[in-house]
């Protein structure tokens, strides 16, 4: 259930709004975080179709050839088309859990900026290894009842290494109908 709700709820994180946003005056209080996307539009349960697509990578330093192997990689992940199926009790838990397990899921990381308003978001992470890796996490994008769609920027620095990654994604979820048996 967790990785159904991450392919779609990945494209609710960074949304940018008409009007003003409901900024979150505290991003590291998971009470703040629910009561501003309590009023996101819920998805429909149904059969979802995710698509991604790699945007942009950088990693300085890396020969032409390594960054097209690291190119390889990630579009092969990113771009594979996947379907599941959001049954009526994950569609009424609407994006709770998965917001749960971000601010959970992870010590190294922390919401430092968090706003909804209407079916937009735009939320930033700031993440710190405690070994020397930190970097950021932002998302953007927009939500409805069916569908989604969302970029998420990262930029991770490791000075110890002299390592340093931009990476840019977006992803779509859009309902295609009812279940059936094989999505999933």
């Amino acid at each position: 259930m967790q990785y159904k709700l991450m392919l779609f709820a990945a494209s609710t994180l960074a949304l940018s709004g008409c009007g003003d946003f409901g900024t979150v005056e505290d991003p590291s209080d998971p009470a703040q975080i629910e009561a501003a996307t309590k009023d996101l539009p819920k998805p429909q349960p149904g059969e979802y179709r995710t698509t991604g697509e790699l945007v942009e990578l950088d990693i300085p330093g890396a020969s032409e050839d390594e960054l097209q192997m690291m190119r390889g990689i990630m579009e092969q992940g990113a771009t594979q088309q996947r379907t599941f199926c959001m049954t009526q009790e994950e569609a009424d838990d609407g994006y709770r859990e998965f917001l749960e397990n971000l601010q959970q899921g992870s010590d190294e990381c922390q919401f430092t900026d968090f706003a909804v308003s209407g079916n937009k978001l735009d939320a930033t992470m700031a993440c710190d290894d405690g070994k020397g890796s930190t970097g950021t996490m932002a998302f953007g994008g927009t939500i409805s009842e069916t569908s989604q769609d969302m970029t998420v920027t990262m930029d991770m620095k490791n000075p110890a290494s002299d390592g340093a990654m931009r990476m840019v994604m977006r992803t779509q979820s859009e309902r295609v109908g009812d279940c059936t048996a094989d999505a999933g």
